[in-house]
C-alpha cells in the first residue's frame, strides 16, 4: 500500500545496562527486529546489518553473539562501524590500497625537483630589492642553486 505508515521500530537500552550484551540478547531473541528471530530462523541473522560507532564495538558484538548462540558454526549479521576507517579491510584490497582509494600517483622525483626549482627562480625574480642596495638574503641566481634549494624542501 502506497503511503502507508509503518509503526516506529524503536529499541532502547537503559544507560545502566551492558550495551552490547543487551543488544545481542535482543537480536537473538527477536525483540530487536519484529519477526526476525534466530530461534525460528537460524539464517535470519545473515540478512541483518547492524551499524555500531566503532570497530571495537563491532568486534565485541560479534563475540557477544557467538557467546549467546554457543554454536560452532553460525552466520553472523553484517556489522559495520560508522565513521571509522577499517584499515584491515584496506589491506585486504591488494598490494597497494592507495590504488583502490583513487589517490593520485606520487610525482616523480626529477619532475618534483624541476617544478620546485622553477618556482624558486620565479619567487627570486618577484622579490623587491631595497632601493639602491643589495638584498638582505642570499637568493639563488642560477638554476643549479634553485635545484639545490628544491632538494632541501620536504617532499
Amino acid at each position: 500500500m502506497i503511503g502507508a505508515r509503518r509503526a516506529p521500530n524503536l529499541f532502547s537500552i537503559a544507560p545502566t545496562a551492558p550495551f552490547l550484551a543487551t543488544l545481542a540478547d535482543a537480536l537473538v531473541g527477536g525483540r530487536l527486529v519484529a519477526g526476525v528471530s534466530f530461534e525460528t530462523d537460524p539464517l535470519a541473522l545473515a540478512d541483518t546489518t547492524i551499524y555500531l560507532p566503532t570497530r571495537r564495538a563491532a568486534r565485541e558484538l560479534a563475540e557477544a553473539l557467538r557467546a549467546r548462540l554457543g554454536r560452532n558454526a553460525l552466520i553472523l549479521p553484517t556489522i559495520r562501524p560508522i565513521g571509522d576507517i577499517d584499515e584491515e579491510a584496506l589491506l585486504e584490497l591488494g598490494e597497494n590500497p592507495a590504488d583502490r582509494l583513487m589517490l593520485p600517483a606520487a610525482v616523480p622525483m626529477l619532475e618534483r625537483r624541476l617544478v620546485l626549482a622553477r618556482l624558486i627562480l620565479s619567487w627570486t625574480r618577484r622579490l623587491s630589492h631595497p632601493a639602491g642596495g643589495a638584498p638582505q638574503i642570499l637568493l639563488p641566481d642560477a638554476p643549479a642553486d634553485a635545484i639545490r634549494l628544491a632538494d632541501d624542501l620536504p617532499g
